[in-house]
């Protein structure tokens, strides 16, 4: 596979952010909780899985969004914050600094928010853990392994990631237009809904496997092609 780094530097680009808060965030995130609860619930076989599934796959896919939208601005830094992976069948994928600041490691990221949620309830989800999914995810880009959750089988989701995304990112896009949430802070209100979601009591599930379903759905969908939802 071959990787193109886009570049162009100026400053950070988050920073442009803080001038354009969520307006009522706790609102919003309550609004994409209910929307995306209630499209799981269709069918009247509602799990609490599926539903942290789905808020890490459409979380995940808000991240790459927000990253392009740093890029096509012109703010990249250096020509690691966002990096094309192109694989042998024309497929493209992204990775790089900006994708991985809106992913986890900022205190604002979905994923540090899902670990904040498991950490209140208990639960801690080791940085190797963490890490050894980054690297998965990677190392199967262009492989039918990419975007497959590595769970036990009872504790699959009812879909795979991208699916997810297909039939749910118009719904999460719908209300984030609706309140304006900005691209760049869209990672942040998702994020703010899988909080919440953690603190569902239907259908109790452990926190750190809350976390885990979350991280292995969020990261791959945060590499894919926006092209691929069209």
């Amino acid at each position: 596979m071959d990787t193109h780094a886009q570049s162009a530097v100026r400053d950070d680009p988050r920073r442009h952010e803080a001038t354009n808060p969520l307006h009522g965030p706790r609102l919003v995130a309550r609004s994409l909780l209910d929307r995306i609860h209630q499209q799981m619930a269709q069918d009247g076989r509602f799990r609490k899985i599926d539903l942290l599934a789905a808020l890490g796959s459409i979380g995940g896919f808000s991240c790459v969004l927000a990253a392009l939208n740093v890029a096509e601005a012109g703010q990249c830094r250096d020509g690691a914050d966002l990096i094309i992976i192109e694989t042998r069948d024309g497929s493209r994928f992204y990775s790089g600094n900006l994708t991985n600041a809106f992913l986890l490691e900022s205190h604002d990221s979905l994923l540090a928010l899902t670990y904040s949620a498991a950490g209140n309830q208990g639960a801690v989800l080791s940085q190797e853990t963490v890490l050894d999914t980054f690297r998965h995810v990677a190392a199967t880009i262009g492989d039918p392994q990419f975007g497959k959750p590595r769970l036990t089988d009872g504790d699959q989701p009812g879909a795979l990631p991208i699916s997810y995304v297909r039939r749910l990112w118009p719904i999460a896009l719908h209300v984030l237009d609706m309140n304006h949430v900005p691209v760049r802070r869209r990672p942040l209100a998702i994020g703010m809904a899988i909080e919440l979601a953690f603190a569902i009591d239907e259908q109790a599930i452990e926190p750190l496997l809350a976390a885990q379903i979350v991280t292995e759905c969020a990261v791959p969908m945060a590499k894919i092609d926006p092209r691929k939802i069209a």
